[in-house]
């Protein structure tokens, strides 16, 4: 064994992991998927304070857009309609349950 490698490190008897419930382990590697697939849309809002001054960088990686704000209510408004537009956009799709004629 390398001796930076802890024997925890390894699944043995002793690993917390092996002492769960099946059904506890299932349910941790599903919501750890989840996040995973799901958190690459969503946006990134930083807070920074500069100089007493607060100010809020966000980032949409579903369409690269980066935008500075200078108030909470501003990224509120920001992300209420990068909802609406995305809800729209799903709306319009033909690929949302709509049928064809």
């Amino acid at each position: 064994m390398y001796p930076f490698i802890s024997t925890e490190t390894y699944l043995t008897n002793r690993h917390p992991a092996l002492r769960m419930r099946p059904q506890l382990i299932a349910t941790s590697v599903l919501l750890t998927l989840t996040a995973f697939f799901t958190q690459g849309y969503q946006p990134k809002i930083r807070e920074t304070v500069s100089g007493g001054n607060k100010t809020w960088q966000v980032y949409d990686p579903a369409t690269h857009q980066k935008a500075t704000f200078y108030s909470e209510d501003d990224v509120r408004i920001w992300l209420e309609n990068r909802y609406r537009q995305s809800s729209s956009t799903r709306a319009n799709s033909p690929s949302w349950g709509r049928s064809n004629p």
